[in-house]
């Protein structure tokens, strides 16, 4: 038997894991890193922490695995996306905390850039709303770290600096992960002069497009191998962002399938055989990897972010107690929301605590809870949270429908599908059936995929589909329910709308 490890690198840690050559889950290591809130709309993460954790999650995977690392054939890695590390000349890191995808301090000279592109032109080149990603933290570092700018010889995603480190022999970058670099051309998929000059970057500082997924681009070493536990010459495979790494694992090829990934931010992805360019300019158009067919894209900065906010705002007495058990505290802390009912009892959250970025764009937008009185309950705060997540994923999917097909299937994942309370709640949302795949860890699965088209066991990412995906669990529209969100979701709409120019 044949294995290959996946490594998800995401926001807020990293899980890694071992399968065989059929898909089958083996092992699994997980853990957890820190962001740090430097100023208000600041997010930043400490890359050599990072680094620390996927090495230490692969190393830890491969020995819960109990097979022998030498049938160990390929190692590919699903990595977060926007988040830029940099490079000197000698490939050194030149500042350590990286800006994270969420922060919003770009926002300060969007004004400025505007003036060397109009937005119709950047739409038409990117397939993406200028200003839609926090790539112009390049533009800020120019003007407010002009040292550290200065001493820059390469930018990096998270996939080509990860795959560098596991061992590639250069620096290569998937089509997805140099989509949010905003400068890849939407036609060919290739860096763009126009775009590079928005951000005043020369190609020569940006890693190789590659448009295969699962192309070998090195082998580990001697050092790594030590490091992480994966043996000598384990082909290094491109891996992607962790979005569309994702997709591929939920099986993401029909045209009308939508996968919804909700952690850390909330994205959709709905597969379409045309090329649909959104007339608003709100919904991201783009490649899907592997296949003859398109992507649009469209994401919210925090989904369960914001439970993870309520988590460690408000819920210490559940996260101890979920300690103590040896259990989840979000199993606890859902429990608690399922204690509520639909609808909150008057309760609305808006759930953009770092900025919204669906329908209504406005970094500077906040968290925000209405209807509160004397009589509410830890339990309606928790379910109106959720409920708010689950609204702004409704909104999303409404907009696609509005531009192409409507959306026949739809499948999610991320850390909501552990829940099978708050799966059902999608269902009664989205009024559509909620299907789950076998596998819960797509991230890692979608980059094991791509490590066994590296090393020969499967012949392409459609055979890769065929072998490794199966869907588990089908949640139905409850109707009773599906009426009492749909006046709530009309509620959140309609504050959504009053106070989205209040920030």
């Amino acid at each position: 038997m044949k294995y290959v490890v996946g490594i998800d690198e995401g926001t807020t840690g990293c899980k890694t894991c071992v399968f065989d050559q059929n898909g089958t889950l083996i092992s699994t290591s997980a853990g957890e890193y820190p962001s740090y809130y430097p100023k208000p709309g600041y997010v930043e993460q400490d890359i050599r922490e990072i680094r620390q954790r996927v090495f230490d999650s692969c190393r830890d995977a491969i020995s819960k695995a109990k097979i022998d690392p030498a049938d160990i054939v390929g190692v590919s890695h699903s990595n977060q996306g926007i988040t830029m590390v940099l490079l000197d000349e000698n490939e050194n890191v030149i500042r350590n905390r990286t800006i994270g995808w969420q922060d919003t301090r770009h926002t300060e000279i969007l004004d400025e850039m505007k003036t060397t592109i109009d937005n119709d032109r950047y739409f038409e080149l990117s397939g993406m709303s200028f200003g839609a990603y926090n790539i112009a933290v390049l533009n800020w570092l120019q003007k407010n770290e002009p040292e550290t700018w200065s001493k820059v010889h390469r930018i990096c995603s998270h996939q080509d600096y990860f795959l560098r480190e596991l061992g590639a022999d250069g620096y290569y970058i998937d089509e997805g992960s140099a989509n949010f670099m905003s400068m890849l051309g939407v036609e060919d998929n290739e860096w763009n002069d126009e775009l590079m000059a928005v951000y005043n970057v020369n190609k020569e500082q940006l890693p190789e497009v590659i448009h295969e997924p699962g192309k070998v681009v090195g082998h580990v070493t001697e050092k790594v191998s030590l490091e992480t536990g994966l043996p000598v010459g384990c082909a290094v495979s491109l891996g992607g962002l962790d979005t569309n790494c994702s997709a591929l694992a939920a099986g993401a090829v029909e045209a009308g399938t939508d996968v919804l990934i909700v952690g850390t931010a909330g994205v959709s992805i709905m597969i379409s055989d045309e090329k649909v360019l959104d007339p608003d300019k709100r919904v991201t158009l783009r490649s899907n990897p592997g296949f003859d067919s398109y992507q649009l894209y469209l994401m919210t900065n925090t989904a369960a972010s914001s439970f993870r906010w309520f988590r460690d705002a408000l819920c210490s007495l559940e996260v101890a107690t979920s300690n103590l058990m040896g259990s989840d505290p979000y199993d606890l802390m859902t429990s608690i929301a399922s204690n509520s009912k639909p609808g909150a009892n008057g309760v609305t959250a808006l759930t953009c605590l770092q900025g919204s970025h669906g329908r209504r764009k406005n970094e500077k937008a906040r968290g925000t809870f209405l209807g509160i009185d004397l009589g509410t309950s830890k339990a309606d705060i928790a379910q109106a949270i959720l409920e708010g997540i689950t609204f702004e994923m409704k909104d999303i999917l409404s907009m696609k429908e509005n531009i192409a097909s409507e959306i026949k299937n739809v499948r999610l994942c991320g850390g909501v599908a552990k829940s099978e309370w708050w799966c059902q709640m999608f269902a009664d949302v989205l009024d559509k059936p909620i299907q789950l795949t076998e596998v819960p860890e797509l991230g890692s699965l979608g980059a094991a995929m791509c490590a066994g088209i590296g090393a020969g066991l499967f012949s392409s990412p459609e055979e890769a589909v065929d072998k490794c995906v199966t869907i588990s669990k089908t949640f139905y529209p409850d109707e009773e329910k599906v009426a009492i969100y749909s006046k709530s979701f009309d509620k959140w709409n309609r504050a959504y709308d009053r106070l989205i120019d209040f920030y």
